[in-house]
């Protein structure tokens, strides 16, 4: 059994960062923006949206029910 030797070492060269071109820009204060779209201005449409759209999901299941011939949920 035999160990390879290296030939040659050879060393890395890591350059140094670069100094920045432009000095750091101090943050400048922001003004409260002004809500974005219908659902930013009134916070209340998320909710009544929420609600109507599981009462369609579940008028829609009844009526399906229906005209696939089955009764509704609610017969015995």
């Amino acid at each position: 059994m035999s160990t390879v030797t290296p030939t040659s070492q050879r060393t890395a060269v890591v350059p140094t960062p670069r100094t920045p071109a432009d000095a750091e820009l101090e943050p400048t204060p922001r003004e409260p923006e002004e809500p974005v779209g219908i659902f930013g201005r009134h916070a209340w449409l998320v909710p009544v949206t929420g609600i109507a759209c599981v009462l369609a999901v579940f008028v829609a299941m009844v009526v399906l029910t229906w005209a696939a011939g089955g009764g509704t949920p609610f017969d015995r």
